[in-house]
């Protein structure tokens, strides 16, 4: 999450990208209450300037409940006495809510949780929207130095899409490009040496290009709302779910309601971890269910991206 909302506000403010180092520290570090308070005070105008007023208006109620929130948890670490003590605001601000939570207690950051997961789930889409040209994708590619991005395929187009299809750390040196029609590359996969001729189900030439720092398997997606949905229906939803779309007439919002009941299902059926891929998957299907039974078939692709990553596990 807290990598999303850097990004976003980097790309937003046309800031240079961040480094590779730092893109790591914060994808696998858990943020301190400073930290967080820090990305939910940036209004959410600045960060959504691509929206309309009304989904701005939106963000700054959701940024509100996030920051009552914040204040709940920082009343809670700062009355918890510590050697005889209360630690003061500087203090709080860098402590971690899983670390200073107290056993057989409600965690610190129960509150928080929910509204966190929204924002998280809507970041990609967010990150998205704000890219009007493709020119702006380099301040989200993690590089060494600051030194100009080249052009890339498909300049100039609405990026509808990040996907990760393939598990691997390699940074990628070729490009494999899906048909054009007309306006561009529907796809655009990034890929390692070792892996050119790998994913036969994204099938395209593949071109040489220089080390392009993202990692392999990662997907920019450039196709309509409904060709997503396909393409996940086609790759991984209905290996795991044995669901297809349009059988018989069966709407992306059946599908997804469909596909959530059949998950829980084999969950149910098993004794299965909560932490497991399957029940990661579940959850994110569940996601979209949800954002798909609202009308938002668009933001029901940002789980489904998830969930894919977290199905190649399975």
């Amino acid at each position: 999450m807290l990598l999303g909302i850097t990004v976003l506000d980097r790309l937003v403010s046309g800031r240079p990208p961040l480094i590779r180092s730092v893109v790591k520290q914060l994808a696998s570090t858990e943020p301190t209450l400073g930290q967080l308070q820090e990305a939910f005070s940036i209004p959410s105008s600045r960060l959504r300037a691509a929206r309309d007023v009304k989904e701005q208006q939106y963000g700054e109620e959701q940024r509100e409940l996030l920051l009552a929130g914040l204040e709940g948890a920082y009343y809670n670490v700062m009355h918890q006495e510590v050697d005889g003590r209360r630690r003061g605001r500087e203090e709080a601000d860098g402590c971690w809510l899983t670390v200073v939570s107290e056993e057989g207690m409600d965690p610190f950051w129960d509150d928080l949780l929910k509204p966190v997961l929204h924002l998280a789930e809507s970041l990609p889409y967010e990150i998205s929207c704000s890219l009007p040209y493709l020119g702006a994708y380099r301040h989200i590619v993690p590089r060494e130095s600051d030194a100009p991005v080249g052009h890339r395929p498909g300049a100039g187009r609405e990026v509808t899409g990040l996907r990760t299809v393939l598990e691997c750390s390699t940074s990628a040196t070729a490009l494999r490009q899906g048909p054009d029609a007309g306006a561009g590359p529907a796809w655009i996969l990034h890929l390692c040496p070792a892996h050119t001729e790998a994913l036969a189900s994204w099938p395209g030439a593949c071109t040489d290009a220089p080390e392009l720092a993202l990692e392999c398997g990662t997907v920019i997606e450039y196709r309509t709302t409904e060709q997503l949905l396909q393409s996940h229906a086609d790759l991984w939803l209905t290996r795991l779910t044995a669901l297809r779309p349009g059988i018989p007439e069966r709407t992306w919002a059946d599908l997804l309601e469909q596909a959530h009941q059949v998950l829980s299902a084999r969950l149910e059926g098993h004794d299965t971890d909560e932490d497991s891929p399957l029940a990661s998957v579940e959850t994110m299907v569940d996601m979209a269910r949800r954002n798909a039974t609202e009308g938002n078939l668009q933001q029901a692709t940002v789980p489904l991206s998830y969930a894919e990553t977290l199905a190649l596990r399975l």
